[in-house]
């Protein structure tokens, strides 16, 4: 617009607070990411079929009258198990959300400049991961532990008096050991999608984290007699931690066909599964800065 028409106009509406300004990454992106309509009935399907599962068994497990039409007594149960293995199929779900979604968030930004116009504003690094991370991380909760925490309270409104009692550790569990699991996935794609380029790459590489690794570490444990190999298995590292929070830690002990099996120890798990999601952030802030510094 040519100064000389005395048009234009500074911006006179409302600002963001300071606070929540990294707020406005995270609406726009979720904005990107629905607008694909492929992504959209995917992730439809994510929130809302898994969870009308749940909720269905839970229906036929509290109803005996449906328990004798299906001839199903005493098969159907609620347990501690039951919410394990509902977050560990959701986990691969996520792990597909991060796979998918992840690549895109910082990439474009670093591929065509955007990132100074980004810092010269208000807005700090350690604001701009924020805004980025709770794109992925918010999208993962609506699949993980929110549906998780409403079958909860479904069945601790229509089962046996006293459930909810003797299950109440479940809730800290279940939001744990899903924050931790959404911290990692998070922070391995914001770091991938920092330092690839190309989202076909950096997508066949988060999947790639999970199981070549895990293909050297069983390698090593079958040849040395050793659970040290199981620390390079970022997803059997989460299973244990599942386990061990849900107090069902016994069940880690056989294998398919009852075999003992060697696991790593909980307190090695947490660690390894929090210096891997640490060192994926180190990556990323090396590679977010305002301006290329070349070196003669």
């Amino acid at each position: 617009m040519a100064v000389y028409k005395r048009a234009y106009a500074g911006y006179s509406g409302d600002h963001t607070a300071a606070a929540g300004r990294f707020l406005v990454l995270t609406r726009y992106g979720w904005s990107d990411v629905f607008a694909s309509r492929v992504f959209t009935a995917f992730y439809v399907l994510l929130a809302l079929v898994p969870f009308v599962v749940g909720t269905l068994y839970i229906y036929i497990s509290d109803s005996p009258t449906i328990q004798k039409m299906i001839d199903a007594q005493g098969f159907l149960a609620i347990n501690r198990m039951f919410f394990l293995n509902w977050l560990q199929v959701q986990g691969w779900f996520s792990l597909l959300l991060a796979a998918w979604i992840g690549p895109s968030l910082i990439s474009p930004d670093l591929t065509n400049g955007a990132l100074p116009l980004f810092l010269s504003r208000p807005l700090s690094r350690v604001h701009y991961v924020l805004g980025k991370s709770l794109v992925l991380i918010v999208l993962i909760s609506i699949i993980s532990w929110i549906p998780a925490l409403l079958l909860f309270g479904l069945q601790a409104s229509i089962g046996e008096p006293g459930w909810a009692a003797k299950n109440l550790s479940l809730i800290p569990a279940i939001i744990a050991s899903s924050l931790l699991w959404s911290a990692f996935l998070c922070a391995l794609s914001l770091a991938l999608s920092a330092w690839v380029r190309w989202r076909v790459v950096a997508t066949g590489l988060t999947f790639a984290v999970f199981f070549v690794p895990a293909g050297f570490g069983a390698a090593m444990d079958a040849v040395l007699k050793t659970w040290v190999g199981n620390l390079l298995n970022f997803w059997w590292l989460m299973v244990v931690v599942w386990h061990y929070l849900f107090g069902v830690s016994d069940r880690l002990t056989l294998q398919l066909d009852g075999t003992p099996q060697r696991s790593a120890p909980f307190p090695a798990a947490v660690l390894t599964l929090c210096a891997a999601t640490s060192f994926c952030f180190v990556l990323l802030n090396r590679r977010l800065r305002a301006k290329e510094v070349v070196r003669g």
